[in-house]
């Protein structure tokens, strides 16, 4: 039974065992099948639910001023769906989210949350803690956005990827992920891919980076 992992989400790990079934019962809520391709919410809508998706996973994607669509990221289960907006001034998602494989959802009510956020503690915890962690994430999305052109992303990327004294990179994302991420054509990500390669900075082996010259990389970036 997929409800099973809504323990293991992020949310809700912690929850004494003895007190799930009375923690669980505290909600209004549903579970929602949704299909490859549907949409669970739209960017613009108010977000007046919890989701906590169960099962599946979904692509968090936003559609900027001239209509172009870009990637934010993808959500595996289980994980919650934007919960910061939840109790926000302004509670409109900033993201479409849109079923990538078939997707199990829990679907809880505003009020309930903020009820069983009163009742147990370690919920609240839990709750803060992700949020923060979000936060965290944007400020790092936001700053990737900053670059402007696709150059300067796919350096920042490696470099990210890349610990402190490691040189090699495993790329997380095929060359269509990742070009979905940057919002761009994947023919135009692999022709700066091997530019890189071409100038002499770094080695491209299918997911396989070798950095072979940091600074240089770097200043490359601006």
């Amino acid at each position: 039974m997929a409800l099973v992992r809504f323990f293991d989400c992020p949310l809700c790990v912690g929850i004494p065992e003895n007190e799930r079934e009375r923690f669980l019962e505290g909600f209004d809520y549903t579970v929602k099948n949704y299909g490859r391709d549907e949409v669970v919410f739209r960017q613009g809508e108010a977000c007046r639910f919890l989701y906590i998706l169960l099962e599946g996973e979904v692509k968090a994607e936003m559609t900027d001023d001239s209509g172009a669509m870009l990637r934010i990221e993808t959500i595996r289960a289980p994980r919650a769906l934007a919960p910061a907006f939840l109790f926000a001034g302004d509670n409109h998602f900033p993201v479409t989210a849109t079923v990538a494989e078939a997707t199990e959802g829990f679907i809880a009510t505003k009020e309930s949350v903020f009820r069983q956020l009163a009742r147990y503690e370690v919920f609240m915890r839990n709750f803060l803690s992700v949020n923060s962690n979000r936060t965290t994430f944007l400020t790092g999305r936001l700053q990737f956005l900053s670059f402007k052109t696709i150059r300067g992303k796919l350096i920042h990327y490696i470099l990210e990827l890349a610990s402190a004294g490691n040189e090699n990179v495993v790329l997380d994302k095929s060359q269509q992920e990742l070009a979905e991420y940057f919002g761009v054509t994947r023919p135009a990500l692999a022709k700066v891919l091997y530019e890189l390669a071409d100038e002499g900075l770094i080695v491209v082996n299918r997911r396989e980076i070798a950095i072979l010259d940091r600074q240089a990389l770097r200043r490359a970036m601006m």
